[in-house]
């Protein structure tokens, strides 16, 4: 019984001195939510530019049902982030931040709270008035433009920050696309350099893709090959209105009011430029000679890119985006998987391709990190997506250009063929004679077809390599024809290499060809290919059609062809030759009353007359100077 009573008095001891250090315990659990507060931004000190990632605090608003006094009540419910950049993800929720500022100073001091993200649909910032007062202020992509509170490709929001006060500042955001949050507070001078140097990129973006729009369309024109088609599609598609209404532009260039230009639109591009990116593959790397499964699978894709395109014009943004995303991620890995598929069977324009379609997926991976703000942010980084773009578009149209480079390497090829065939039909020719009437059958089938490809030659001049006089008539009448149609004008340049007879006389016949080789090889080399017709017209002397040019151009080219001979020795079997050419061109319109013939007379009088002033010149046809000189 003792031993009961000597427990509780030992328990009422240490029950005595145990309630001071409850009550310590129950002072500091009071206290630290007070030394866990948000500190303030001090706006006086801070710098032009300030990411506020690290100095906001968050709460969900599941409903999205919440009102700013129900926000201040749950105060204590709000949690800190760290980070640079508050990613959210896909979410039905709207999303609550607050930040503290701070004006030390004695003066109201004006700031701008940037949100760098063009995909959240309602923005809602509370500034405080005094006296528990707020102003609300609105902005997000379905508020349009004209009526936000600040004109800029991003949602911008003026602030004015009242001397010495240190108050709370709310901001509600809620979007059908991933949520991510990268605040910045801004001086005029810190918005300013970052617009500047925003706009400098997507110039340059902007610059580059419409350079490469226009040489596209003269190829298209010129060439008539339709993957240039293609390739201007997706130029104008993906690269062009994609990235202009991604970049928050519509309204700028296109006076694109409506929200319906910022939200639902970005699904059906996406849709549109994954179908064009793809028939473009499938006619650059030939998938369906080559690799007939995979472009099956290339098709079916194609199809649900169309289907989701139409359902993004009814269905609601929250879910044509959800198909939209994962389509583009599909049609990135399915065309990879055909780049390498197309490089491994051989084919050298895919090198291109796949560095070009590479670069775009790193790009956007890269944006996509730094939106989800797992790296920083930074001037590239920011533009990665639009840089990968840039690059795709230069190496894609690389891409084509090497496969035209192989078309005419398989032609020369041909070309090669055909000469050892005539080489062959000669022989069996004369052999023809001397056997039987069985082998005269069998050697004739051989030689209707050398002579199939010896056709093919006969437009060729064997010397130069160039097309002979026969073609070049052809040619000319032809365009000829399409340019008094067309109300255009046309070019004719004749050529004749100064003191070329010299040449023969001194050093030989098989030198003058060597001469007439290399200086035929440079005429086409410095003319505009293919759009231009150059063929020997006899002996030394060269003829260039050019149509639809004018006196200026034509001039260009022929000092462009003329410095070209000049400008170096040309190489012969004896030795380097100095040599040098003389030029006459006639431009017109061709009229009811001209020829072929007359514009050929007309630019030999031009010829005529830079020889008369001492060669080595071009001369234009002006019927007055001519007939006064």
């Amino acid at each position: 019984m003792q031993r009961v009573i000597g427990y509780q008095r030992i328990f009422r001891n240490v029950a005595a001195a145990s309630w001071p250090l409850a009550a310590v315990l129950c002072l500091l659990l009071a206290v630290a939510p007070i030394s866990l507060a948000l500190e303030p931004i001090d706006v006086a000190g801070a710098e032009d530019s300030l990411k506020l990632g690290p100095h906001i605090e968050h709460l969900k608003d599941p409903e999205r049902s919440l009102d700013l006094a129900d926000i201040r009540a749950l105060g204590e419910q709000f949690s800190r982030h760290t980070g640079e950049v508050l990613n959210i993800g896909y979410t039905s929720a709207g999303q609550w931040v607050r930040f503290r500022l701070q004006n030390t100073g004695s003066e109201p001091l004006k700031r701008y709270l940037e949100f760098r993200s063009l995909f959240v649909d309602h923005l809602k910032l509370y500034q405080p008035q005094g006296e528990g007062e707020y102003e609300k202020i609105e902005s997000g992509r379905l508020v349009t433009p004209p009526a936000r509170p600040y004109t800029s490709r991003h949602f911008v929001f003026p602030i004015t920050v009242p001397p010495d006060t240190d108050a709370y500042y709310y901001l509600y955001a809620d979007s059908a696309d991933t949520l991510t949050i990268p605040l910045y507070l801004h001086t005029d001078d810190g918005l300013q350099q970052t617009e500047l140097t925003s706009r400098s990129w997507l110039t340059f973006f902007q610059g580059l893709i419409v350079t490469m729009t226009v040489f596209s369309l003269f190829l298209l024109v010129t060439l008539r090959d339709r993957v240039y088609g293609y390739y201007i599609g997706v130029i104008v598609v993906h690269q062009g209105l994609f990235f202009t209404l991604f970049n928050g532009l519509g309204y700028q260039y296109f006076g694109l009011e409506s929200p319906w230009w910022s939200r639902e639109a970005m699904s059906v591009l996406v849709s549109l430029a994954m179908w064009m990116i793809m028939q473009f593959t499938r006619v650059l790397l030939a998938t369906r000679e080559q690799q007939p499964r995979l472009d099956r699978l290339v098709v079916a894709i194609q199809s649900a890119a169309l289907v989701i395109a139409g359902l993004s014009i009814f269905v609601d943004y929250y879910l044509s985006i959800r198909l939209a995303n994962p389509l583009a991620s599909v049609t990135a890995l399915t065309l990879w998987l055909v780049g390498w598929n197309s490089l491994c069977k051989g084919n050298p324009a895919a090198r291109y391709f796949l560095i070009a379609w590479t670069m775009l997926i790193i790009g956007g991976l890269t944006y996509s990190l730094k939106s989800w703000g797992l790296i920083p942010s930074t001037t590239f980084t920011e533009h990665s997506w639009q840089i990968g773009a840039a690059i795709e578009a230069i190496f894609l149209s690389l891409a084509i250009a090497d496969r035209i480079s192989t078309e005419s390497r398989q032609r020369i090829q041909l070309q090669r063929e055909a000469q050892k065939a005539q080489a062959r039909a000669l022989e069996v020719q004369l052999k023809a004679n001397e056997t039987l009437e069985q082998k005269v059958q069998e050697r004739t089938e051989e030689l209707r077809e050398v002579n199939r490809k010896l056709q093919q030659l006969s437009d060729t001049d064997q010397l130069t390599d160039i097309s002979n006089r026969r073609s070049l008539e052809r040619y000319l009448k032809h365009t000829f024809k399409r340019a008094m149609v067309d109300c255009k004008s046309i070019a004719v340049l004749l050529i004749d290499v100064d003191h070329f007879k010299p040449v023969n006389d001194t050093h030989g016949h098989q030198a003058g060809d060597d001469c007439l080789k290399v200086i035929a090889g440079r005429i086409q080399a410095q003319s505009r290919w293919p759009a231009d017709m150059v063929a020997r017209y006899g002996g030394e002397e060269f003829c260039v059609v050019l149509p639809d040019t004018d006196e200026q151009t034509a001039v260009m080219v022929g000092e462009r062809i003329r410095e070209g001979i000049e400008a170096e020795p040309v190489p012969t079997r004896v030795g380097p030759l100095k040599l040098t050419i003389s030029l006459g061109a006639h431009v017109a319109v061709p009229g009811p009353d001209d020829t072929c013939e007359s514009f050929l007379e007309r630019a030999d009088q031009a010829l005529y007359r830079s020889k008369q002033e001492g060669r080595n010149r071009v001369t234009l046809y002006k019927a007055h100077v001519l007939q006064n000189g």
